[in-house]
């Protein structure tokens, strides 16, 4: 019987590969050497409305072949009218992608956001991740798009990253390749393929690579047990693509000024060879200047190092020029040219785009199930840092808040209320008004809009919060990244120390309960913080 089963599946399997290659070879054939040529790059789109941007954007489908677009910001419906119009330009499918590391949200503004990549990283429950992924991956599906650049596999072992931070699910490369398998997978069985990033690591970095090359200082030994470990188990858990970064990592080229994308002793010796990647390999964004300052040709150079997509160059036409002419002059192999387009039309036959250019659009709105999602996320991620004998809060005649930072609104002085009287005041207030024998809840926030927010707290704040730590029953709320941790270590004890990650509404009615002992701590810290490890 399952000899039978095998011998049917193995068919199937045999068919189905004869049919994408013989669709591949025939488009191939067909092409001209500039539509081929034109199949290595993907360009930016704006979904904003902006007609002198989407006219260019036709333009470089039309006269010259592009093979995919990467659509920046704008707004859902702009983007379903846009990659409609672009497909029907196009005489090979586009290959849509976009990010959507914390979902749609990443880049379309009307649309809710999902948590952040290090708040996924405090959960114990792989499930929730592998939810999270497949819904952004339904999503992005449902308005036409097939590749994402997501999960972040950089393990953020430098707290200082200006790029990464909360973009990363921790610290810890075997944490991280968990969370990266369940959140690659979702994306997949969505029908969405996954581009992991930034090979072989950014979390070291001390630089931001939109603004110069970064240089990873660390040994052969120190990348392979940390940084290139959650890259090479999702190779082995049939990753369909991969990100290359641009980083100097001297001890992978030997050289301080050579990114590693455009390395082929790391895009071929090292990712194809020795890691085993048989997916499409992307470049970074080839217009940042973590490229454009150090390198000339960037896309030249990416691709003849063994890049297969090149994302988004500085100058398009040039790039396609210095491309072509190599490949007359003889530099370029017809054999080197066919291998990469025929991985991109590959990729796109297996997303079905051989049978139409167009998916059937139809947008999945934000509901109960999002909602429900979003209210497990949060509720077990929560971190119960310390406590004492004084958690949970008892039910009390007089409960006082005081907010440090930047709050967004009341919805947490709210969601207390639902348990107790709490009455709001300043730092000030607290510290000459009340007893001290008082019960305090203080709620540390940051500007967690974006993940690039610097999330700490300012000089006064941290006074006042020693202040406030003085007294006999203090409760306190971390509403941003887990580094903030490292700032208030050493101020003084608390009754309880809460992280909750973000201000989304889940979060903090997620606290409130937690606070008042009505769900348990499930979470664990994503990174290693000073005075609670």
């Amino acid at each position: 019987m399952f000899r039978f089963l095998f011998t049917i599946l193995f068919a199937v399997s045999l068919v189905h590969s004869q049919s994408q290659q013989s669709w591949v070879d025939s488009l191939y054939t067909q092409m001209t050497l500039d539509q081929k040529i034109g199949q290595l790059f993907m360009v930016m789109a704006y979904p904003d409305g902006n007609n002198s941007k989407k006219i260019a954007t036709s333009h470089q489908i039309q006269k010259q072949h592009i093979g995919g677009v990467l659509f920046s910001k704008g707004t859902i419906k702009q983007q379903l009218i846009d990659t409609r119009d672009y497909q029907n330009q196009s005489s090979v499918p586009l290959l849509i992608a976009a990010d959507a590391e914390w979902g749609m949200a990443m880049r379309l503004t009307d649309i809710s956001a999902y948590p952040y990549a290090m708040t996924l990283g405090a959960l114990s429950d792989g499930q929730l991740v592998y939810a999270l992924g497949k819904r952004i991956g339904l999503r992005k599906r449902s308005i036409g798009v097939h590749v994402t650049f997501a999960p972040v596999l950089d393990v953020n072992s430098q707290s200082n990253n200006p790029i990464i931070g909360v973009r990363s699910f921790g610290d810890d490369p075997r944490n991280v390749a968990k969370q990266g398998i369940a959140f690659m997978e979702g994306l997949q069985a969505a029908g969405l393929w996954a581009v992991a990033k930034h090979f072989p690591g950014h979390g070291a970095a001390k630089q931001d690579s939109h603004l110069a090359l970064p240089i990873i200082s660390s040994s052969k030994e120190v990348l392979d047990s940390i940084d290139l470990l959650p890259f090479r188990y999702l190779i082995d858990n049939k990753l369909k693509g991969i990100m290359v970064g641009h980083l100097a990592v001297p001890s992978l080229t030997g050289n301080y000024t050579i990114p590693v994308s455009t390395s082929s002793t790391v895009l071929n010796d090292l990712l194809q060879k020795k890691m085993g990647f048989n997916g499409l390999i992307f470049t970074d964004a080839l217009n940042m200047n973590g490229i454009t300052g150090s390198t000339n040709n960037p896309a030249l150079k990416a691709f003849m190092a063994g890049a297969d997509v090149l994302l988004i160059p500085e100058d398009l036409t040039k790039s396609i020029s210095n491309i072509k002419s190599h490949y007359i002059s003889g530099k370029i192999t017809p054999a080197r040219l066919a291998l990469s387009v025929k991985k991109i039309l590959s990729a796109k036959y297996q997303l079905t785009l051989d049978q139409s250019k167009r998916d059937f659009y139809q947008v999945l709105p934000f509901n109960s199930v999002d909602r429900y999602l979003l209210q497990e996320i949060a509720e077990q991620s929560l971190v119960l840092v310390n406590h004492n004998e004084n958690f949970p809060i008892k039910a009390k005649s007089n409960l006082y808040f005081v907010a440090l930072g930047i709050q967004n609104d009341n919805t947490f002085l709210k969601a207390l209320g639902k348990f107790t009287r709490v009455r709001e005041l300043s730092a000030f207030e607290a510290t000459t008004h009340i007893s001290p024998n008082e019960t305090l809840v203080v709620g540390i926030y940051a500007d967690t809009t974006t993940p690039w927010k610097k999330q700490y707290l300012s000089t006064t704040s941290l006074q006042q919060l020693k202040k406030l730590l003085k007294y006999k029953d203090v409760h306190v709320v971390v509403f941003a990244k887990p580094y903030v941790l490292h700032q208030i270590s050493n101020l003084g004890e608390c009754s309880s120390l809460l992280l909750a990650h973000q201000q989304e509404a889940a979060f903090i009615n997620a606290a409130a309960q937690m606070l008042f002992g009505k769900i348990k701590a499930l979470g664990k810290l994503p990174v290693t913080t000073v005075g609670f490890d």
